[in-house]
């Protein structure tokens, strides 16, 4: 769109990292009201009418000076714009880490990880009469506290869903961190869709995992 909005609101996505909030804004300069301009008025001249000729006395009066006519005042043609303008905010949703067995873990034995993030965040808005869709996706970086990260757009579950596993060697407690990243599209009155601007929302979340020795079966 035009960047002096006069076709119609100027629409932007983007993101603020620091709020976590996903901003839609729209401007638009409007014409205001017209003042138009004052004719001058029309003055008829009065027909002439011939009088005879008489002879008058001269009168001596005193001197007053002319008064002077105001002048004929016509305004100009005033134009205003109007600004109008809007925001609308949404807030990403925060996420947790969640694990099974929830009670602790065992050596040499998978554990099962997930997020309770939803792997879609869309937004459906009007803003200054302009139709507004969101689309942003996260992508999900585990670190198990063992030296071991991985990569994934899926947010994972519980058993039987193996997307995201990993298995300790060693008995210990460790901390997990998960990173979320999101980025998407928008797109304004059908229009093809284009990136967000503002970079991607990065989540942090972390959790706490007691793992335990595994109990060892000795067989001939």
């Amino acid at each position: 769109m035009a960047a002096n909005c006069a076709a119609g609101p100027c629409v932007q996505v983007y993101t603020d990292p620091t709020t976590h909030q996903l901003i839609i804004t729209a401007n638009q300069n409007r014409p205001g009201t017209t003042v138009a301009p004052h004719p001058r008025p029309i003055v008829k001249p009065k027909p002439q009418t011939w009088i005879p000729y008489k002879v008058t006395p001269i009168v001596h009066r005193p001197y007053k000076p002319p008064v002077k006519k105001k002048p004929t005042v016509i305004h100009k043609v005033v134009t205003a714009a109007l600004s109008l303008s809007d925001q609308i905010t949404r807030l990403l949703p925060g996420s947790k880490i969640l694990y099974q067995p929830s009670n602790g873990a065992l050596t040499d034995v998978p554990v099962y990880f997930w997020s309770d993030t939803n792997s879609v965040f869309s937004v459906v808005t009007t803003i200054l009469g302009v139709g507004v869709n969101v689309l942003m996706n996260p992508s999900f970086v585990w670190n198990f506290g063992d030296g071991t990260s991985f990569s994934t757009s899926s947010a994972g579950g519980p058993y039987p869903d193996a997307t995201i596993t990993h298995t300790y060697k060693s008995p210990g407690t460790y901390t997990i961190n998960l990173s979320i990243s999101w980025a998407g599209t928008w797109a304004a009155q059908g229009a093809a869709m284009v990136p967000i601007l503002g970079g991607a929302i990065v989540q942090n979340a972390s959790a706490t995992i007691q793992v335990s020795p595994a109990p060892t079966n000795f067989t001939r």
